[in-house]
């Protein structure tokens, strides 16, 4: 796991294309998501998804997948899926952003259907032409109820680039989770504003509320790195992958995205869905 994490520090590292910001990156994600949802709304899901993600943009079916590949051809959902951004963060490089809110689904072939009702988390990328396109995606389902009308925009940190690097973060947290469970990792990990997203569960704001929940387990976990990004201005990331319990490390228990935020001279974790 080293080895990869690594090589995905360097790839991100080196291979980003030299941006400047926008003079409000943070509207411009906004209006970039709104822009996506009315889009699922007005046409269907799928045609959207299509519109929206970057070539190499990443969903979960099972497992992250390469959301092109594996939309094209097939048919629309018979759903209503629409959905708004109640808080987002971008890095201080202005290329990189995360955007989260409620989303509601509909049925439309039964439209007096009980709706669905959840949370999205979505990794946004600046492309080469200025564009916003989703890099990844997933979400969870919960009972209605967690909606607000209002964006929190989360402002760039000051942050210096000198330090840990993230995946070396990352790894301290895998070892901290598997030396003393998970609650004790995010307790040592998290900052004090983490938004945590459990299936079933309405989200929990902020480190207390999230170690008080329930939410969080002492049972030792094993996390599995599938891909790691960082931002230009080095004070913003994520990884995504699978995990599973080190008693069974062989059985995948499911998937998960971790945003993280330098604060200071530290990361912390910003966002774990």
């Amino acid at each position: 796991m080293r080895a990869a994490l690594a090589a995905c520090a360097v790839i991100a590292a080196g291979c980003a294309h030299p941006l400047a910001p926008a003079p409000d990156d943070a509207a411009a994600v906004i209006a970039a998501e709104r822009a996506f949802a009315a889009e699922s709304v007005r046409t269907d899901m799928r045609s959207a998804f299509l519109a929206h993600f970057a070539e190499d943009g990443v969903l979960l079916r099972g497992g992250w997948v390469n959301a092109r590949e594996v939309l094209q051809g097939g048919a629309p959902p018979a759903v209503t899926l629409d959905w708004a951004p109640q808080h987002v963060e971008v890095a201080r490089s202005g290329e990189l952003a995360l955007s989260t809110g409620p989303w509601i689904r509909t049925s439309r072939a039964r439209p007096d259907a009980p709706a669905a009702h959840g949370h999205f988390v979505s990794i946004w990328r600046r492309q080469d032409d200025g564009a916003w396109k989703v890099e990844a995606d997933l979400g969870i389902s919960h009972p209605p109820g967690a909606e607000q009308a209002t964006v929190e925009v989360v402002q760039p940190p000051e942050a210096t680039r000198a330090g840990e690097t993230l995946d070396r973060a990352e790894m301290r947290f895998v070892a901290a989770s598997l030396r003393n469970g998970a609650h004790a990792a995010y307790e040592e990990h998290a900052l004090p504003r983490l938004l945590l997203y459990r299936e079933g569960r309405a989200p929990v704001r902020g480190k207390a509320a999230a170690l008080a929940s329930g939410a969080l387990t002492g049972d030792k976990v094993l996390w599995f790195a599938d891909g790691l990004d960082m931002s230009r201005s080095g004070e913003f990331g994520y990884v995504r992958g699978s995990y599973a319990a080190a008693a069974d490390p062989a059985r995948v228990a499911g998937h998960f995205l971790r945003v993280w935020r330098r604060e200071g001279d530290g990361w912390g974790i910003a966002l774990d869905v």
